[in-house]
């Protein structure tokens, strides 16, 4: 039977116990007396086995991945100075209950516990006590046996006794080395005071220079130059890690001119090794080099220890968080004046670490913040352009530099009905996570009105309604405001651009953004007459649409302010040096993208910039048939064998009767709901696209027809017979499309 006896109240979890830093440094209290208590450990085992009638006693102590044995007695028990797993027997249970372990028989037990320590020693039954030191469980005393036994209070309590009486001991013998250490603090004290003065005048300038580095590079390279300014030694590093991953560590390293060949050796280490107890425990360490190559932990280089300078002595201190975690550590080696590393040397470089750590922390976080705004916003921007026979397009991206912060810039192009393309570029004003979220908010929302087709003024000024709405606490859905707060809600401009391809035409609207750069086919560069509302978030001004024609062979440049003004060119010349450069033919417009980006941007930016290059292409005349019709059922049949035809010119019989079947129910539809004149439209693209438009307002919508319904079925039928249907309303009615795809047996002529 196993059971825990005594002691009420809630336990804490066995990992809070064991990594408890009070804990942990009164176990390295007491293993930094080793030889002053390995003998009172040992005989204090040895009585317990006597007094309970046992073969076996152990006293270990519980590390924070292992335990050390300090006593114990019985042929299959380890040795003094012995190390175990925590997992070893149950020593670490009863540190991290802080309470007695009862085991009578260990086949009672849960299968699988401590199988190591039944494997080495026999052990059936098994009686701990824990080893306190100041309140804190620091260890345990416990006695095996390999029989089973019924353990009486009795035996718990003198067990309790015997435990208590070696750590009075062990308390008064840690008094004493404390004692002794004040002593010896207190003599060294006057001879070093000079020196210790200079140390902190000059710990006092390295913390101004280490607060006033302008980044997280520059920052770890300061503290190292310093470290090894202060305590005077040949080699410095500060090396600032990842979860203790080492092979993604950040290393900066100082060298004098003593080991100046070395000063390009920068292999990373092999595994973990020493770095991680300084880490990982958060404590200084300070070794000889014979202590540091006899250390358990310490692994070296591996193939590359012939090139790493040689270790003279080893003092390391790690860098702490103000919460307690580690942010990696300094380590010094092979001191100027030949000597080892002293007690001061540990406390100047603790105090070193201490302003360091929150000038790293700082750098880091500001990085880190940048890096997750520029992964957030990366991933809200288009990967890649879709390919659209509308138009040809390239793009380029560039954020600002990480001082600066992430900005709110974007572009996107999406597809319309009817073959048309919407273009679209946008910012957001100021830097960081916000602006990068408040991007990617806009760009959803830009889709989603997308989706519903309306006119571009329509479009921004729905936008423009869900940026200035404000937050009530009657609000229960969210989704259907922005909430934009502060600048982005007075700093968001938008340009939303349809262009058409049958017509060869593009409407603009504009919301406080720079407007777009058209470049004729004769190459004269001007920019597009668009009349600019005010930005997102005014609201209650209208937006305007503006109409242009787009001749073949033109091309469009959207772009936001980050990428024509700077400090030293205002927006109106940055914009004419854009002309200018957009003048001259490029070979392609990748080329002109980088052309642009490269005389307007030599440096990185200080405001996130975007481009966005579109050349316009209208839709061969052939490849589009307009029918009008009459209001007349018995039109249906004559378009349709319109349709045939055309389709047959086309080379598409292959999809005919889809088609044939597919214009019949929209066009009934159109002949029984709708309001005169109808128009057919048929469009030969990347697919074949159905135009039924009227003059009536209502807007169709499926419905599920019961079996004795005679009608209700034909937008269920196009729905299912074609790639994907909806509805566009114009200024004057509505036009029902449907898409299909093309026979398998490639893409248009001509398609591009």
């Amino acid at each position: 039977m196993t059971e825990f006896r005594g002691g009420d109240g809630v336990t804490p979890s066995p990992a809070t116990v064991l990594h408890g830093p009070s804990r942990l440094a009164a176990v390295d209290a007491v293993r930094a007396i080793d030889d002053r208590t390995g003998a009172a450990f040992t005989r204090s085992a040895e009585l317990a086995a006597r007094l309970l009638g046992t073969g076996m006693a152990l006293i270990s102590l519980a590390g924070i991945d292992r335990q050390f044995v300090r006593g114990g007695t019985g042929a299959a028990v380890p040795r003094s100075g012995e190390q175990r797993g925590l997992d070893w027997a149950f020593c670490s249970e009863v540190v991290a209950s802080g309470r007695p372990l009862v085991i009578d028989d260990l086949r009672d037990a849960p299968g699988g516990r401590a199988d190591g320590a039944v494997a080495d020693t026999g052990m059936r039954a098994y009686l701990g006590v824990p080893l306190l030191l100041g309140g804190l469980p620091v260890g345990a005393l416990c006695v095996l046996d390999t029989g089973p036994r019924s353990w009486d209070p009795g035996q718990r309590h003198a067990l309790e006794q015997l435990g208590e009486s070696v750590m009075s001991e062990i308390g008064l013998r840690l008094d004493a080395a404390e004692s002794d250490r004040l002593h010896a603090r207190t003599a060294a004290t006057a001879a070093v005071e000079r020196q210790r003065s200079q140390q902190l005048r000059d710990l006092a300038r390295a913390s101004l220079r280490i607060n006033a580095t302008p980044s997280l590079d520059h920052a770890l390279q300061t503290v190292t130059e310093e470290a090894r300014r202060l305590v005077g030694t040949h080699q410095s590093i500060t090396s600032m890690t990842r979860d203790l991953r080492w092979g993604q560590a950040i290393n900066a390293v100082s060298l004098s001119d003593k080991y100046a060949a070395y000063r390009s050796f920068d292999a990373p280490p092999v595994g973990e090794g020493i770095y991680v107890l300084v880490c990982r425990e958060n404590r200084p360490m300070r070794m000889t080099q014979d202590e540091l190559e006899a250390h358990p932990a310490w692994r070296g280089f591996g193939e590359y220890a012939s090139r790493h300078p040689p270790m003279r002595g080893w003092l390391a201190v790690p860098l702490i968080t103000s919460d307690g975690r580690n942010l990696g550590l300094i380590q010094l080696s092979d001191k100027e004046d030949g000597g080892e590393f002293t007690a001061d040397d540990e406390a100047i470089l603790v105090q070193l670490a201490q302003l360091a750590s929150a000038s790293i922390e700082k750098a880091a976080a500001l990085e880190s913040q940048y890096e997750i705004a520029r992964t957030l916003q990366s991933s809200l921007l288009p990967q890649r352009l879709p390919e659209q026979s509308a138009v040809s397009a390239a793009s380029r991206y560039l954020p600002a530099t990480p001082r600066a912060g992430v900005g709110g810039d974007w572009f996107d192009v999406i597809a319309l009905s009817g073959a048309r393309v919407a273009l679209v570029v946008g910012d957001v004003v100021g830097h960081g996570i916000h602006a990068a979220a408040t991007m990617g908010r806009l760009r959803t929302a830009v889709r989603t009105l997308a989706d519903v087709d309306p006119t571009p003024e329509e479009l921004l000024t729905r936008l423009d309604d869900l940026v200035s709405r404000p937050p009530s606490e009657s609000d229960t859905d969210t989704d259907d405001r922005l909430g934009l707060e502060g600048e982005a809600a007075l700093g968001a401009t938008c340009l939303y651009a349809v262009y058409d391809p049958v017509a060869g035409r593009c409407a603009l609207a504009c919301a406080g953004h720079p407007v777009p750069v058209v470049v004729s086919p004769d190459g004269h560069a001007g920019l597009l007459d668009v009349p600019v509302g005010p930005p997102l978030g005014v609201g209650g001004v209208p937006f305007e649409t503006a109409e242009v024609d787009v001749p073949e062979g033109s091309l469009l440049a959207f772009y936001t302010d980050g990428l024509v003004e700077s400090r030293s060119r205002d927006l109106d010349a940055g914009t004419e040096e854009l002309r200018r450069i957009l003048a001259v033919p490029g070979e392609s417009l990748e080329t002109l993208c980088d052309d642009v980006v490269r005389a307007l941007l030599p440096e990185p930016p200080a405001d996130d910039a975007a481009l966005l290059l579109v050349r316009p292409h209208s839709l061969d005349r052939a490849r589009v048939a307009t029918w009008d019709i009459g209001a007349d059922p018995a039109e249906v049949a004559r378009v349709r064998a319109r349709v045939a035809r055309r389709l047959a010119t086309w080379g598409l019989d292959e999809i005919g009767f889809v088609t044939e079947l597919v214009v019949s129910e929209l066009i009934t539809n159109a002949i029984r709901y709708g309001l005169p004149p109808l128009q057919l439209r048929l469009i030969h693209d990347r697919t074949v696209i159905c135009e039924v438009s009227d003059t009536s307002g209502t807007a169709p919508h499926l419905r599920r027809a019961t079996a004795l319904d005679e009608g209700g079925r034909g937008l269920m039928l196009v729905a299912r017979l074609t790639q994907r249907w909806g509805t566009r309303q114009a200024r004057e009615g509505k036009t029902i499309w449907c898409e299909q795809a093309l026979p398998p047996t490639g893409p248009p002529p001509g398609s591009r």
